[in-house]
């Protein structure tokens, strides 16, 4: 019991909470006020945790307690240990077993108005008072305890103990709008593209990296027109008219209106579904996952395959071979 009682008296996770209280409402008093405690204890539980720690973990300033660096390098920590007391108490009282509730989802721009939305309302009829929160990759300054509960994106990148999921591919083919062709023509080879206007997608979620080595000639020759870090900003100016750009392969499905240029260049790009370990158990987290595998299923979307499929095999959009 000594042993026991020792641990107890190193490790509270009640003073997690009162750090992360603070960190949220940025003031002592605002976290008294959000915990139901008074202000002086607060204080001093911040300050024992300091001093337990050997570090400040809050800066006072005259507009309030500002979080120092090494408090910012322990809020994935706090907050994982906030989730992992909730997830006991939601277990404990068989509120995990409810396929309803919140579901926070950080998902790939393209993929979501694409695919996901268009889907939602079959899900919503069938599944009652389960709501959804979807944030694009490309949102920032969510604080750690909003951290998704599912998690789309190019790459595996994630805690050691996050399990990674492959959805899909997807693969991207030179596209341009009938509009465009009319008024500009289109290259006769991919050398004449950088005659023509061209629009890149930056960052959102891609390994732009290694899409920039495989064309680094290309791109140094040629000076974007646009580019943007949205899939759809960037597919709205294909379709008015702007530009030449490199699109999903599924979009000759869903946008038959535009043209493809098949001049041998095509790039691919696994997506994952991503979790943290402490949804497991949670049904209406697991109710989302099954149906985001069925939305990307490749036997469905033969486009999503690992394998390239032709755009022509599943579409009838007009396809462009140089000349």
């Amino acid at each position: 019991m000594a042993g026991i009682e020792k641990i107890s008296r190193l490790v509270s996770w009640d003073d997690y909470s009162v750090f992360l209280a603070i960190y949220n409402t940025g003031s002592i008093s605002k976290a008294a006020a959000l915990m139901g405690r008074t202000q002086p204890t607060i204080s001093k539980r911040i300050e024992n945790l300091e001093a337990r720690l050997g570090t400040p973990l809050f800066t006072r300033t005259t507009s309030g307690m500002a979080v120092t660096d090494i408090g910012k390098s322990m809020l994935v920590h706090a907050a994982a240990m906030n989730r992992s007391a909730s997830s006991i108490e939601r277990m404990a009282n068989h509120h995990d077993k409810a396929e309803m509730g919140d579901v926070f989802i950080r998902c790939l721009d393209g993929l979501v108005t694409d695919w996901l939305i268009p889907a939602l309302p079959a899900l919503q009829e069938e599944r009652k008072g389960l709501n959804l929160s979807f944030y694009t990759q490309n949102t920032s300054g969510l604080s750690p305890e909003n951290e998704p509960d599912l998690a789309v994106q190019f790459n595996t990148s994630k805690p050691m103990d996050f399990v990674a999921r492959q959805l899909g591919t997807v693969h991207y083919v030179p596209m341009v709008s009938r509009q465009y062709k009319e008024k500009n023509g289109i290259p006769r080879t991919m050398e004449d593209v950088v005659n023509y206007k061209l629009m890149y997608l930056r960052r959102s979620g891609l390994e732009v990296e290694t899409w920039e080595k495989k064309s680094r000639a290309l791109r140094e020759l040629a000076t974007p027109s646009l580019s943007a870090n949205s899939c759809a900003i960037v597919l709205s100016a294909v379709l008015n008219g702007a530009g030449i750009s490199m699109l999903p392969s599924y979009m000759a499905k869903l946008h038959p209106e535009l043209l493809m240029l098949d001049y041998g260049i095509m790039y691919s790009y696994n997506f994952w579904l991503v979790r943290s370990p402490h949804t497991a158990n949670m049904a209406r987290v697991n109710v989302v996952a099954d149906w985001m595998a069925d939305v990307f299923s490749s036997t469905q979307q033969p486009w999503f395959q690992q394998d390239y499929i032709h755009p022509k095999e599943f579409s009838e959009i007009e396809v462009f071979l140089p000349h």
